[in-house]
């Protein structure tokens, strides 16, 4: 077994093969004056299973595109099987089809992955997990549980009285594990989306975090518009602090700085889209289990 890390995955590629001891194939990259890709990759391929890791991260289209042409290419030059390891699984939110001529965007990109010859994929909190494993059924998918990452942390906070609030009913799983591991109380909100303008409001439930710690766990944050309709519900219950979670922070530098001055006492996320203007989780040694009880 071989890994090749992708344009977008590099240091986490490299990382996953020190701590794995798994042979690195290398890529030579450059790009032409009109934005194209051109790809190389160097090493030994044929008869070998090979760990694709590249995020879908922005820009989608270039790293879904790049993911594509590799995938391939490692299939055309005899490679037994290739796993895809996708951080952030781009196009996953749009999954049904609410109005008529809509693209179920979910179902193209799978598609694409499927087709480019990749044998399974596997990536951390999907937008709606149980869309991503009935879609394309024949099509070997994981979605890696991003909570045994969190959970320690929270653990190590032992002067935190934690209340765990998840923004809608689709966070229920990933919240009441948490609270069970920490044997805190935990809610969620409800949220509906006008289907026309895809706004989305919020409805509270009615729970009580007041003098709690109250941690609000979102998959992914982007405009931040769901995120800060809950922090204002939250906010009004007042809690003893608020820290905001999410797995994948695509949000810009200015979202989380608002937040902060609304009253947000801590911003922490994994590090599938890195950076450096938040608290992270290092998502290596996660991923590494992962592959070593599912692929090797």
């Amino acid at each position: 077994m071989k890994i090749l890390p992708g344009t977008s995955s590099i240091e986490l590629g490299k990382n996953i093969a020190e701590r794995l001891n798994i042979p690195l194939l290398e890529l030579k990259v450059k790009y032409f004056n009109d934005g194209e890709s051109y790809l190389k990759i160097i090493g030994s391929i044929k008869n070998q299973e090979i760990i694709l890791i590249q995020n879908t991260s922005p820009p989608q289209e270039k790293n879904l595109m790049e993911l594509l042409f590799l995938a391939s290419t490692l299939k055309e030059l005899g490679a037994f099987k290739v796993h895809s390891i996708i951080p952030y699984l781009c196009y996953a939110r749009t999954d049904r089809r609410r109005l008529e001529g809509e693209v179920t965007s979910h179902q193209n990109t799978l598609d694409l992955i499927q087709n480019s010859g990749v044998d399974s994929l596997a990536t951390l909190r999907v937008h709606n997990q149980k869309i991503f494993l009935e879609t394309n059924k024949d099509f070997k998918k994981y979605n890696i549980d991003f909570t045994p990452l969190l959970i320690p942390e929270l653990h190590k906070a032992k002067e935190k009285d934690w209340f765990i609030i998840g923004p809608d009913k689709g966070s229920y799983d990933d919240v009441e594990k948490i609270a069970r591991e920490l044997s805190k109380p935990f809610a969620t909100l409800e949220k509906y989306r006008d289907p026309h303008t895809h706004e989305v409001s919020l409805v509270d439930t009615g729970f009580d975090c007041h003098e709690k710690d109250a941690i609000l766990i979102d998959d992914a944050i982007t405009s931040g518009g769901t995120a800060f309709d809950a922090i204002n519900i939250i906010k009004q219950k007042k809690p003893s602090s608020l820290t905001y979670f999410c797995v994948h922070a695509l949000a810009k530098k200015e979202t989380f700085i608002k937040m902060m001055q609304i009253g947000v006492t801590e911003i922490i996320s994994l590090n599938t889209i890195p950076r450096d203007d938040v608290d992270q989780i290092d998502i290596t040694s996660h991923v590494s289990k992962f592959i070593e009880e599912n692929l090797l």
